[in-house]
């Protein structure tokens, strides 16, 4: 298990905490543009709800900020299980007019999920095409399976491709896409938020090192920019 690891109380401490981090990296880099990947599922929800409330709004220059998917279910951006849905009611709606509408950038669910590959790699590479193909955030997850983004255990990963085409997913729905490993592990900074007692087998999994690796184990950044927020139910109790 890589990185620095910060065992809180609950799951609205774990977010807290996020929220405080982005923040800070966000003020860290003033008057630049940041990319930030989010991650569905229930945990980043709280997360996504504080940066849209006062008093954190109002401490984001949101104009710089560029919002992208690190994985997405295959299915209508309005349908309830759509990450990019989600994502827009607990931050983009909120924040109405304060993040320019071209600053979220969707993975597309539509046509064949191979062609939607294609489409979000080439809408990140014109994105960093003056520079190097890093986040300055990803945010990420991690299933009970050890799964993070929609890399699951037991998939092939292909090397070389920014964003990947994922069928047979353990998880509904079968059809998905992810960011790849290669860059996930590029990005400056990473944050893993881990809450709730289904976490503690795999997360003690990582911590003992097992083999196989789990997807989630294979997450480390080029430099110390990883770190794990999680809470005492997924630690296994107080640390």
């Amino acid at each position: 298990m890589n990185g620095e690891i910060l065992v809180l109380s609950d799951p609205a401490a774990v977010a807290e905490e996020a929220t405080r981090r982005l923040v800070a990296l966000l003020a860290e880099r003033q008057g630049e543009r940041f990319s930030l990947a989010l991650s569905g599922g229930s945990t980043p929800q709280r997360l996504y709800r504080l940066l849209s409330s006062p008093p954190w709004q109002a401490q984001i220059d949101w104009s710089r900020l560029h919002i992208f998917l690190a994985d997405e279910r295959f299915l209508p951006p309005d349908h309830a299980d759509s990450n990019v849905r989600m994502v827009r009611e607990t931050l983009v709606d909120p924040l109405g007019a304060a993040l320019p509408a071209a600053n979220l950038h969707p993975m597309p669910t539509d046509g064949t999920v191979e062609a939607s590959a294609d489409r979000y790699e080439a809408e990140l590479r014109a994105f960093f095409a003056d520079g190097p193909a890093r986040f300055d955030l990803i945010v990420l997850g991690m299933g009970p399976d050890g799964h993070t983004a929609s890399l699951f255990p037991g998939h092939l990963h292909p090397q070389d491709r920014w964003v990947l085409p994922v069928h047979d997913s353990p998880k509904p729905p079968p059809t998905r896409l992810s960011l790849s490993l290669e860059l996930i592990n590029q990005a400056r900074h990473a944050l893993f938020l881990v809450t709730g007692a289904d976490k503690a087998e795999a997360l003690a999994s990582l911590r003992r090192r097992d083999e196989p690796a789990l997807p989630a184990g294979t997450v480390r950044l080029a430099e110390d920019g990883l770190a794990w927020l999680v809470d005492e139910a997924a630690w296994g109790g107080k640390p």
